[in-house]
């Protein structure tokens, strides 16, 4: 893939971030995004790295109406000698086309989406911040921009990256957080888009988002759809479960949840120290007779954005269920110091899952 690179005059240039501390996540963006297009049948080469800039579409363009919306995310991880450093990049371009193939929209190659990562980073490296569980978080995103109406695939794609210097997801940081178990809506069905990184499946959320807000919690347990019985994943993140000893994430066979990359390699990391990991949904009722009787010793959520996340408690039928006492578990913290050591350089990368980039 040819990549033409745009000269950026001095006014284009943003004031860097005055504290790392104060990030956020998601709030600030570098000065430079990639830029591809689709027409005609193919992918027009050369693409663009360009000032970041908005994206102009038809009000008539079918991603406004139809929702052909894909995206990944990603971070880039500065080492302690200033290197930076990129996280199984090829499980996310994977997965980014399998959610093309479900949201019927033209496929982006592999080897270009990593490219094109690569070179954007390369030119925005300033901006990856250096603070402990800090990152540049990567967006890669494809839209069907295609003006008109009526329900059909679009023709027309454009696909393009974003870059955002991010502290973490939860600014408690690694500590407990709370979970709201949505008991009427779902997040996915069978069938469904629930494994597709696409747009709507997060509009969906957003409603049972604000009523876990009200109920002081951070993010929403969503159960099964069929019967509303069995646990599958959290809004931004897989969940597993530490019962009796062994580890439970819920499974993938139903399409209904998001092949995470960081429970992939979670459940890796964690056969790895010993423990036995079981793909197999456990029920609601079982996860809290489990908190109550001590059989669950830990619950923990893993993501890109969150990375491993320890929950304290779920609040379920109007009632707050303490994990733990609230305190961080064992296997958790120990899987968190495990994968964020890997990602950030600290310990060598036995699984071959880090591609330094510059």
């Amino acid at each position: 893939m040819k990549i033409d690179i745009e000269s950026l005059s001095k006014s284009d240039f943003k004031p860097k971030y005055k504290s790392e501390e104060s990030l956020g996540f998601g709030k600030i963006f570098t000065d430079r995004m990639f830029v591809i297009k689709y027409e005609k049948g193919a992918w027009q080469e050369p693409a663009t790295i360009k000032k970041f800039s908005p994206v102009i579409l038809d009000p008539s363009a079918i991603c406004l109406h139809y929702g052909q919306t894909i995206f990944e995310g990603m971070k880039a991880y500065r080492t302690e000698d200033s290197h930076i450093n990129l996280f199984r990049p090829e499980k996310n371009a994977a997965r980014f086309n399998s959610s093309a193939r479900r949201m019927m929209m033209v496929e982006f190659p592999p080897d270009a989406f990593i490219d094109g990562i690569k070179e954007l980073l390369v030119l925005e490296k300033d901006w990856a911040p250096k603070s402990p569980g800090t990152s540049l978080y990567i967006r890669p995103t494809m839209i069907g921009t295609e003006p008109g109406l009526g329900v059909r695939p679009s023709t027309d794609y454009i696909f393009y990256i974003i870059l955002s210097p991010s502290g973490p997801y939860f600014p408690e940081g690694f500590q407990c957080v709370k979970i709201f178990v949505s008991e009427f809506y779902i997040r996915a069905a069978p069938g469904g888009t629930g494994s597709a990184k696409t747009g709507g499946n997060y509009a969906a959320s957003l409603l049972v988002g604000k009523e876990a807000e009200e109920h002081g919690c951070s993010q929403v347990l969503w159960l099964d759809a069929i019967s509303k019985k069995y646990v599958e994943e959290v809004g931004a993140s897989n969940i597993f479960f530490v019962y009796e000893d062994d580890i439970y994430t819920a499974p993938l066979t139903l399409g209904t949840i998001l092949p995470g990359v960081t429970r992939e390699s979670t459940i890796q990391l964690a056969k790895d120290m010993g423990f036995t990991v079981k793909e197999e949904a456990l029920s609601i009722e079982t996860v809290i007779e489990g908190i109550h009787s001590g059989k669950i010793a830990e619950v923990f959520m893993s993501g890109t954005a969150a990375s491993i996340a320890p929950v304290g408690s779920l609040y379920y039928q109007n009632k707050e269920h303490i994990i733990n006492n609230f305190e961080i578990g064992d296997i958790s913290s120990k899987l968190y110091r495990t994968l964020s050591d890997i990602q950030y350089g600290r310990v060598d990368d036995h699984y071959g899952w880090i591609v330094p980039v510059c």
